[in-house]
């Protein structure tokens, strides 16, 4: 379709985004959530090309991937204890190895250095709801 015609096939490239990260936010472990997301919504797969591209500058399935490894450093912040492969599957990421090397090059600490600091922070999180007095902040001399 020429670029004319998209822009005014493609009502609202702004509107056309909101509703596909709304998707993502609701589909985003689903296998298919890419595959379905034009029909689901309504709209062409041109039309969402177009309006990711010129909104934010990527593709939908770079959003979407960008998506689940926001959840997977979201998920491993919050329960760090959990199993990474139950993690990575749980956000709709594939294959345990190629993610932890996509997880590190996108936030650029490696998963193991990471994990530690959730699994630090977490004890500590867990140390001061248990201990609530100032005192216990002490570490002693």
């Amino acid at each position: 379709m020429p670029l004319g015609e998209l822009q005014r096939d493609c009502y609202s490239p702004m509107q056309i985004v909101a509703d596909a990260l709304l998707y993502f936010s609701n589909h985003f472990s689903e296998s298919t959530a890419l595959a379905t997301l034009a029909t689901d919504l309504g709209f062409s797969e041109d039309c969402l090309d177009y309006s990711f591209d010129h909104i934010r500058g990527m593709t939908p399935a770079e959003a979407l991937q960008e998506h689940r490894l926001n959840r997977l450093f979201g998920s491993l912040t919050d329960r760090p204890r959990q199993g990474l492969s139950h993690a990575i599957r749980s956000c709709g990421l594939a294959e345990t190895h190629g993610a932890v090397a996509l997880f590190e090059r996108t936030f650029g600490i490696d998963m193991p250095l990471f994990l530690l600091t959730c699994r630090r922070a977490a004890d500590d999180r867990q140390f001061r709801r248990l201990h609530p007095e100032p005192t216990a902040l002490v570490l002693p001399t």
